[in-house]
């Protein structure tokens, strides 16, 4: 398929602290300096402290000022990226890690330092709240005017305009100045023109997190919709959630490099080899260790509630009794709780509360059927064991939350969050769960083996 977005060895360096300093800001710098040093004559200054910087969480790299002039860094650097026409790209990764730079460079609202991208028709960008919007405008007044600069002619604006109006659901809040408008407002706007106007490429930052609910899901339906005509989407945001229903490949960013793609070894007529669902599953895993048991030996380090319960252990087992954080989809896992009772006074529940690491539900279940709800719990040691039947879980990675419920209000109970994880894995097996499909399974959290029936057709 023929591209319409080429980089090569792209690159953007940056100053680290202040540029481009004007004489009027060095004047008044100067004077500050100078303020100072009068009000603290005479005064011994203490030394500042020393900045410490955690190497955990760093924003740069040391990859991105190895090779870099004196304070400066490598935004971006030496990315290569192709994409085809009517392809959905979601582009992840954290904070600082140059997504929002790339965007920048494609839409020629900055230049590279080095390297060259190329592009293929008409490109639409939303990448800021409010990007070409005059505040004293009303809103039907900046549709002609951000249009205009998005380089459409007058006549196709009008062709759209109803239909953009609609979409915005602003009614007659289109007739308003936009600096009466909420952010959410101005998102609304803003990505009814951006997707209604007429172009071959469309780039969305993270702008729409910022609108309602309904409102971002209306849009995903829209971005879905474009693309099915053939117009080539780039998607940033951190909601991965939405990366999975709208792109069909995923490219993972960080520090100025990408570090996943989807498409990466797939050839023409080929599957990719890898998914979506599998790079953003990569980045939300990314530094998570899997704890598949805990054990607390000494009692007086066991969490305690209320001095009624005490939790000794607890741990994920496979069908032979040991301790394992990983799994088939075909494989069936218990989880194991070890607990005591230190006083009888609460009839106490055990419930599991099973998520995706995104932390969407995926199920609950509670020893209500074979415990008696209305009495209280004797003392003593307690080991229960709740097997999650497979076929069921999806592949991916998943973390368990224990919660004890010891009486009726809700806030009366003792929760212990992500005291399991695990992983569901797929062998692809012809045999599994998929039988004869040889393609990605969709990025669905349960996959249950359900019954089926087919009526073969009836002949004389």
């Amino acid at each position: 398929m023929t591209w319409v977005i080429k980089c090569s060895g792209l690159s953007k360096l940056y100053r680290i602290g202040r540029s481009n300093v004007t004489a009027a800001e060095m004047l008044n710098a100067r004077l500050r300096n100078m303020t100072r040093m009068l009000m603290s004559a005479g005064r011994v200054q203490p030394k500042a402290p020393p900045i410490v910087h955690s190497d955990a969480h760093r924003v740069l790299d040391s990859s991105q000022t190895a090779d870099a002039p004196p304070d400066h860094f490598w935004a971006l650097k030496d990315v290569d990226l192709e994409i085809a026409q009517g392809d959905r790209v979601g582009i992840i990764g954290p904070n600082g890690c140059g997504k929002s730079t790339l965007l920048k460079l494609l839409s020629r609202i900055t230049g590279p330092t080095s390297g060259e991208f190329r592009f293929r028709g008409r490109l639409i960008s939303l990448l800021e709240i409010g990007t070409g919007f005059h505040g004293d405008l009303t809103g039907r007044e900046n549709i002609f005017l951000n249009g205009s600069i998005m380089g459409m002619k007058p006549a196709e604006i009008r062709r759209r305009l109803d239909e953009i109006i609609e979409f915005s659901e602003l009614g007659e809040m289109i007739d308003t100045p936009v600096k009466r408008y909420s952010s959410g407002m101005y998102v609304r706007l803003a990505f009814s023109v951006a997707a209604h106007l007429e172009s071959e490429l469309l780039i969305v930052d993270e702008v729409l997190a910022v609108g309602d609910a309904a409102f971002q899901r209306k849009c995903s339906e829209k971005m879905l919709e474009v693309a099915d005509r053939g117009r080539t989407l780039i998607f940033v945001s951190h909601d991965m959630d939405a990366i999975n229903r709208i792109c069909n490949r995923g490219v993972h960013m960080a520090h100025g490099r990408i570090v996943g793609d989807s498409m990466i070894g797939a050839e023409a007529g080929m599957r990719a080899l890898s998914s979506v669902a599998d790079i953003t599953r990569s980045y939300i895993r990314a530094g998570i260790n899997l704890q598949c048991e805990q054990v607390w030996a000494d009692p007086a380090e066991s969490p305690t509630f209320d001095g009624v319960i005490r939790l000794d252990a607890v741990r994920i087992i496979d069908a032979a009794g040991a301790v394992r954080s990983e799994f088939d989809v075909k494989e069936p896992l218990t989880v194991e709780i070890e607990f005591e009772i230190l006083k009888e006074r609460y009839p106490v529940n055990v419930h599991l509360h099973v998520k995706d690491l995104s932390g969407h539900y995926v199920l609950v279940s509670m020893d209500n059927l074979i415990a008696d709800a209305g009495a209280h719990r004797r003392p003593g040691r307690y080991r229960e064991r709740c097997t999650i039947t497979a076929p069921l879980l999806n592949v991916g990675d998943y973390r368990i939350d224990l919660e004890f419920w010891p009486g009726k209000l809700p806030e009366h109970r003792f929760m212990k969050a992500s005291v399991l994880s695990f992983s569901v894995t797929d062998d692809s097996s012809p045999e599994g769960v998929r039988g004869d499909w040889p393609n990605q399974w969709p990025n669905c959290i349960v996959r249950p083996s359900l019954p089926w029936w087919i009526e073969q057709p009836w002949r004389p």
